[in-house]
Protein backbone atom coordinates (compact mmCIF):
# COMPACT_ATOMS: atom_id res chain seq x y z
CA UNK A 1 0.00 0.00 0.00
CA UNK A 2 1.68 3.31 -0.75
CA UNK A 3 2.07 6.15 1.42
CA UNK A 4 -0.42 8.41 -0.60
CA UNK A 5 -3.23 5.91 -0.25
CA UNK A 6 -2.56 4.92 3.35
CA UNK A 7 -2.61 8.75 3.70
CA UNK A 8 -6.44 8.82 1.88
CA UNK A 9 -7.56 5.89 3.52
CA UNK A 10 -7.02 7.95 7.19
CA UNK A 11 -8.46 10.81 5.89
CA UNK A 12 -11.52 9.12 4.94
CA UNK A 13 -11.70 7.76 8.66
CA UNK A 14 -11.42 10.43 10.07
CA UNK A 15 -14.21 12.35 8.04
CA UNK A 16 -16.88 9.45 9.25
CA UNK A 17 -17.98 10.96 12.32
CA UNK A 18 -17.88 8.80 15.26
CA UNK A 19 -21.76 9.32 16.10
CA UNK A 20 -22.69 8.01 12.49
CA UNK A 21 -21.02 4.31 13.56
CA UNK A 22 -22.07 4.45 16.76
CA UNK A 23 -25.92 5.84 15.64
CA UNK A 24 -25.47 2.28 12.66
CA UNK A 25 -24.57 -0.13 15.73
CA UNK A 26 -27.89 1.29 17.67
CA UNK A 27 -29.59 1.15 14.72
CA UNK A 28 -28.49 -2.54 14.16
CA UNK A 29 -28.74 -3.77 17.42
CA UNK A 30 -32.89 -2.44 17.73
CA UNK A 31 -33.32 -3.82 14.01
CA UNK A 32 -32.36 -7.29 15.75
CA UNK A 33 -35.38 -7.18 17.83
CA UNK A 34 -37.73 -5.75 15.92
CA UNK A 35 -37.78 -2.21 17.00
CA UNK A 36 -38.10 -0.69 13.65
CA UNK A 37 -38.65 2.84 14.23
CA UNK A 38 -35.89 3.21 16.51
CA UNK A 39 -33.43 1.65 14.03
CA UNK A 40 -34.78 4.20 11.22
CA UNK A 41 -34.20 6.97 13.79
CA UNK A 42 -31.05 6.14 14.17
CA UNK A 43 -30.27 5.62 10.66
CA UNK A 44 -32.32 9.05 9.52
CA UNK A 45 -29.70 10.58 11.93
CA UNK A 46 -26.97 8.74 11.03
CA UNK A 47 -27.01 9.44 7.27
CA UNK A 48 -27.35 13.75 8.16
CA UNK A 49 -24.08 13.40 9.94
CA UNK A 50 -22.62 11.41 6.84
CA UNK A 51 -24.46 12.40 4.19
CA UNK A 52 -21.70 10.51 1.60
CA UNK A 53 -22.14 7.35 2.83
CA UNK A 54 -24.55 5.20 1.06
CA UNK A 55 -24.42 2.67 3.61
CA UNK A 56 -26.77 4.27 5.82
CA UNK A 57 -29.35 5.14 3.12
CA UNK A 58 -29.13 1.82 1.82
CA UNK A 59 -29.75 0.58 5.61
CA UNK A 60 -32.73 2.98 6.08
CA UNK A 61 -34.22 1.34 2.88
CA UNK A 62 -33.65 -1.75 3.97
CA UNK A 63 -35.82 -0.96 7.75
CA UNK A 64 -38.41 0.86 6.21
CA UNK A 65 -39.02 -1.96 3.32
CA UNK A 66 -39.51 -4.21 6.79
CA UNK A 67 -42.39 -0.82 7.90
CA UNK A 68 -44.15 -1.23 4.62
CA UNK A 69 -43.21 1.78 3.51
CA UNK A 70 -42.15 1.16 0.14
CA UNK A 71 -42.17 4.63 -1.42
CA UNK A 72 -40.01 6.13 1.48
CA UNK A 73 -37.81 2.63 0.48
CA UNK A 74 -37.78 3.45 -3.24
CA UNK A 75 -36.54 7.10 -2.09
CA UNK A 76 -33.62 6.06 0.62
CA UNK A 77 -32.30 3.23 -2.13
CA UNK A 78 -32.49 6.24 -4.87
CA UNK A 79 -30.54 8.53 -2.60
CA UNK A 80 -28.07 5.68 -1.85
CA UNK A 81 -27.83 4.33 -5.63
CA UNK A 82 -27.04 8.34 -6.34
CA UNK A 83 -23.87 7.93 -3.96
CA UNK A 84 -22.80 4.58 -5.31
CA UNK A 85 -23.99 4.57 -8.78
CA UNK A 86 -21.97 1.02 -9.40
CA UNK A 87 -23.47 -1.05 -6.95
CA UNK A 88 -25.19 -3.81 -8.86
CA UNK A 89 -26.75 -5.58 -6.03
CA UNK A 90 -27.77 -2.19 -5.17
CA UNK A 91 -28.97 -1.34 -8.48
CA UNK A 92 -31.11 -4.36 -8.79
CA UNK A 93 -33.20 -4.23 -5.60
CA UNK A 94 -33.86 -0.31 -6.42
CA UNK A 95 -35.60 -1.62 -9.88
CA UNK A 96 -37.84 -4.42 -8.49
CA UNK A 97 -38.62 -2.45 -5.77
CA UNK A 98 -39.71 0.51 -7.40
CA UNK A 99 -41.53 -1.80 -9.97
CA UNK A 100 -43.69 -3.62 -7.33
CA UNK A 101 -44.20 -0.25 -5.79
CA UNK A 102 -45.91 1.23 -9.15
CA UNK A 103 -47.59 -1.73 -8.79
CA UNK A 104 -48.91 -1.30 -5.87
CA UNK A 105 -49.73 2.52 -6.40
CA UNK A 106 -51.79 1.79 -9.52
CA UNK A 107 -54.24 -1.33 -8.18
CA UNK A 108 -54.85 1.48 -5.27
CA UNK A 109 -55.76 3.88 -7.96
CA UNK A 110 -52.68 6.56 -6.83
CA UNK A 111 -52.16 8.10 -10.13
CA UNK A 112 -50.31 11.09 -9.02
CA UNK A 113 -47.94 9.83 -6.65
CA UNK A 114 -47.28 6.74 -9.29
CA UNK A 115 -46.62 9.13 -12.06
CA UNK A 116 -43.37 10.72 -9.87
CA UNK A 117 -42.63 7.26 -9.46
CA UNK A 118 -42.45 6.11 -12.82
CA UNK A 119 -40.58 9.28 -13.81
CA UNK A 120 -37.77 8.69 -11.37
CA UNK A 121 -37.70 5.12 -12.11
CA UNK A 122 -37.41 5.96 -15.97
CA UNK A 123 -34.51 8.41 -15.57
CA UNK A 124 -32.45 5.85 -13.11
CA UNK A 125 -33.16 2.82 -15.86
CA UNK A 126 -33.84 4.31 -19.27
CA UNK A 127 -33.23 0.67 -20.82
CA UNK A 128 -35.49 -0.86 -18.34
CA UNK A 129 -39.11 -1.96 -20.43
CA UNK A 130 -40.92 -2.27 -17.47
CA UNK A 131 -40.56 1.14 -16.58
CA UNK A 132 -41.17 2.61 -19.86
CA UNK A 133 -44.55 0.77 -19.75
CA UNK A 134 -45.06 1.41 -15.97
CA UNK A 135 -44.36 4.79 -17.23
CA UNK A 136 -46.81 4.91 -19.94
CA UNK A 137 -49.51 3.36 -17.74
CA UNK A 138 -49.15 6.69 -15.34
CA UNK A 139 -49.09 8.67 -18.23
CA UNK A 140 -51.99 7.46 -19.37
CA UNK A 141 -54.31 7.72 -16.05
CA UNK A 142 -52.92 11.51 -15.55
CA UNK A 143 -54.72 11.88 -19.08
CA UNK A 144 -50.99 12.79 -20.30
CA UNK A 145 -52.05 10.56 -23.69
CA UNK A 146 -49.29 12.04 -26.52
CA UNK A 147 -46.62 11.50 -23.39
CA UNK A 148 -48.04 7.40 -22.71
CA UNK A 149 -48.41 7.29 -26.89
CA UNK A 150 -44.40 7.92 -26.43
CA UNK A 151 -43.47 5.97 -23.35
CA UNK A 152 -45.08 2.56 -24.81
CA UNK A 153 -43.37 3.05 -28.38
CA UNK A 154 -40.41 3.10 -25.88
CA UNK A 155 -41.32 -0.20 -24.29
CA UNK A 156 -42.13 -1.99 -27.31
CA UNK A 157 -38.41 -1.10 -28.51
CA UNK A 158 -36.86 -2.27 -25.77
CA UNK A 159 -39.05 -5.54 -25.81
CA UNK A 160 -40.91 -6.03 -28.66
CA UNK A 161 -42.77 -8.94 -27.01
CA UNK A 162 -44.25 -6.84 -24.06
CA UNK A 163 -48.28 -7.51 -24.73
CA UNK A 164 -49.24 -5.20 -21.94
CA UNK A 165 -47.07 -2.25 -23.42
CA UNK A 166 -48.85 -3.06 -26.82
CA UNK A 167 -52.45 -3.25 -25.42
CA UNK A 168 -51.23 0.50 -23.67
CA UNK A 169 -50.44 1.76 -26.70
CA UNK A 170 -53.34 1.52 -28.56
CA UNK A 171 -55.34 2.52 -25.91
CA UNK A 172 -53.39 5.77 -24.92
CA UNK A 173 -53.34 6.45 -29.02
CA UNK A 174 -57.26 5.79 -28.78
CA UNK A 175 -57.41 8.39 -25.87
CA UNK A 176 -55.19 10.91 -27.77
CA UNK A 177 -57.93 10.53 -30.48
CA UNK A 178 -55.37 8.84 -32.92
CA UNK A 179 -57.85 6.35 -33.57
CA UNK A 180 -56.56 5.23 -36.84
CA UNK A 181 -53.24 4.76 -35.45
CA UNK A 182 -54.96 2.55 -32.39
CA UNK A 183 -57.24 0.50 -34.90
CA UNK A 184 -53.70 -0.48 -36.35
CA UNK A 185 -52.23 -1.26 -33.07
CA UNK A 186 -54.79 -3.86 -31.84
CA UNK A 187 -55.09 -5.32 -35.09
CA UNK A 188 -51.45 -5.94 -34.83
CA UNK A 189 -51.40 -6.76 -31.50
CA UNK A 190 -53.87 -9.65 -32.50
CA UNK A 191 -51.89 -10.83 -35.19
CA UNK A 192 -48.46 -11.22 -32.92
CA UNK A 193 -50.53 -11.84 -29.28
CA UNK A 194 -53.87 -13.81 -30.29
CA UNK A 195 -54.40 -15.58 -27.29
CA UNK A 196 -54.06 -12.25 -25.76
CA UNK A 197 -57.59 -11.35 -24.11
CA UNK A 198 -56.74 -7.87 -23.47
CA UNK A 199 -56.05 -6.84 -26.65
CA UNK A 200 -59.21 -7.95 -28.09
CA UNK A 201 -61.09 -6.29 -25.00
CA UNK A 202 -59.23 -3.11 -25.80
CA UNK A 203 -59.98 -3.35 -29.52
CA UNK A 204 -64.05 -3.95 -28.31
CA UNK A 205 -63.95 -0.75 -26.18
CA UNK A 206 -62.45 1.55 -29.18
CA UNK A 207 -64.42 -0.32 -31.53
CA UNK A 208 -67.44 1.11 -29.57
CA UNK A 209 -66.39 4.10 -29.08
CA UNK A 210 -66.32 4.30 -32.72
CA UNK A 211 -70.05 2.49 -33.09
CA UNK A 212 -71.21 6.29 -31.24
CA UNK A 213 -69.95 8.16 -34.10
CA UNK A 214 -72.01 6.26 -36.62
CA UNK A 215 -69.56 3.80 -37.70
CA UNK A 216 -71.52 1.35 -38.91
CA UNK A 217 -68.51 -1.63 -39.04
CA UNK A 218 -67.61 -0.52 -35.59
CA UNK A 219 -70.84 -1.04 -34.77
CA UNK A 220 -71.00 -4.51 -35.72
CA UNK A 221 -68.02 -5.91 -34.48
CA UNK A 222 -67.74 -4.09 -30.99
CA UNK A 223 -69.58 -6.78 -29.33
CA UNK A 224 -68.21 -10.21 -31.10
CA UNK A 225 -64.61 -8.57 -30.27
CA UNK A 226 -65.59 -8.50 -26.32
CA UNK A 227 -67.24 -11.67 -26.71
CA UNK A 228 -63.79 -13.22 -28.58
CA UNK A 229 -62.33 -11.75 -25.33
CA UNK A 230 -64.58 -13.58 -22.89
CA UNK A 231 -64.26 -16.89 -24.78
CA UNK A 232 -60.14 -16.50 -23.49
CA UNK A 233 -60.75 -14.96 -20.21
CA UNK A 234 -64.39 -14.80 -18.54
CA UNK A 235 -63.14 -13.19 -15.76
CA UNK A 236 -62.66 -9.98 -17.82
CA UNK A 237 -65.22 -7.70 -15.59
CA UNK A 238 -64.64 -4.34 -17.99
CA UNK A 239 -65.80 -6.79 -20.83
CA UNK A 240 -68.84 -7.78 -19.07
CA UNK A 241 -69.47 -3.94 -18.24
CA UNK A 242 -68.58 -2.72 -22.14
CA UNK A 243 -71.22 -5.46 -23.43
CA UNK A 244 -73.59 -4.34 -20.90
CA UNK A 245 -73.06 -0.87 -22.11
CA UNK A 246 -73.58 -1.90 -25.63
CA UNK A 247 -76.68 -3.49 -24.25
CA UNK A 248 -78.00 -0.64 -22.75
CA UNK A 249 -77.28 1.82 -25.64
CA UNK A 250 -79.90 -0.88 -27.67
CA UNK A 251 -82.51 -0.05 -25.03
CA UNK A 252 -81.85 -3.96 -23.79
CA UNK A 253 -82.50 -3.27 -19.52
CA UNK A 254 -82.42 -7.18 -18.89
CA UNK A 255 -79.56 -7.71 -20.61
CA UNK A 256 -77.33 -4.84 -19.60
CA UNK A 257 -78.30 -5.41 -15.76
CA UNK A 258 -77.07 -9.29 -16.60
CA UNK A 259 -73.94 -8.40 -17.79
CA UNK A 260 -72.91 -5.54 -15.01
CA UNK A 261 -73.75 -8.02 -12.37
CA UNK A 262 -71.54 -10.41 -14.17
CA UNK A 263 -69.02 -7.42 -14.01
CA UNK A 264 -69.17 -7.12 -10.18
CA UNK A 265 -69.12 -10.62 -9.72
CA UNK A 266 -65.80 -10.25 -11.56
CA UNK A 267 -64.25 -7.69 -9.65
CA UNK A 268 -65.51 -4.84 -10.65
CA UNK A 269 -66.46 -1.82 -8.59
CA UNK A 270 -65.91 1.58 -9.32
CA UNK A 271 -68.52 4.64 -9.94
CA UNK A 272 -69.07 3.66 -13.62
CA UNK A 273 -71.00 0.36 -12.75
CA UNK A 274 -72.87 1.70 -10.25
CA UNK A 275 -74.27 4.41 -11.96
CA UNK A 276 -74.76 1.96 -15.13
CA UNK A 277 -76.56 -0.55 -13.28
CA UNK A 278 -78.89 2.48 -11.92
CA UNK A 279 -79.62 3.22 -15.49
CA UNK A 280 -80.81 -0.21 -16.23
CA UNK A 281 -82.45 -0.34 -13.02
CA UNK A 282 -84.48 2.82 -13.12
CA UNK A 283 -85.57 1.63 -16.96
CA UNK A 284 -86.53 -1.95 -15.85
CA UNK A 285 -88.96 0.47 -12.69
CA UNK A 286 -86.79 -0.99 -9.82
CA UNK A 287 -86.73 2.64 -8.40
CA UNK A 288 -85.66 1.66 -4.50
CA UNK A 289 -82.43 -0.47 -6.07
CA UNK A 290 -81.55 2.12 -8.59
CA UNK A 291 -81.15 4.65 -5.72
CA UNK A 292 -79.29 2.63 -3.69
CA UNK A 293 -76.87 2.07 -6.49
CA UNK A 294 -76.76 5.63 -7.07
CA UNK A 295 -75.90 6.22 -3.40
CA UNK A 296 -73.31 3.73 -3.76
CA UNK A 297 -71.89 5.60 -7.30
CA UNK A 298 -71.51 9.11 -5.18
CA UNK A 299 -69.51 6.88 -2.68
CA UNK A 300 -67.54 5.50 -4.91
CA UNK A 301 -66.96 8.67 -7.10
CA UNK A 302 -66.15 10.50 -3.73
CA UNK A 303 -63.39 7.96 -2.75
CA UNK A 304 -62.10 7.66 -6.48
CA UNK A 305 -61.49 11.46 -6.40
CA UNK A 306 -59.40 11.30 -2.87
CA UNK A 307 -57.45 9.13 -4.05
CA UNK A 308 -56.80 10.71 -7.78
CA UNK A 309 -55.32 13.96 -5.22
Amino acid sequence: MTPALVLLLALALAAEPRAAMELAKRAYAASQDGRWDEAAAALREAARLAPANPRYRMALGGVLEKQGLPEEAVAEFAAALRLDNNNASLRERLETLSLDTGAQLARAGRFRTGLKLAQEHAALFPASPAGAQMLGLFLLRNHQNLAAVEAYQRALTLDPALADASVGLGIAQSEAGLTVEAARTFEAGLRRFPQDATHRQAYGILLGKLAETGDADAARRAAPMLLSALALNDQLAESHYQLGMLALAHGDAPAALARFERAAQSGLDDARLHYAAARALRRLGRLEEAEARMASFRQRKSAEEAAAR
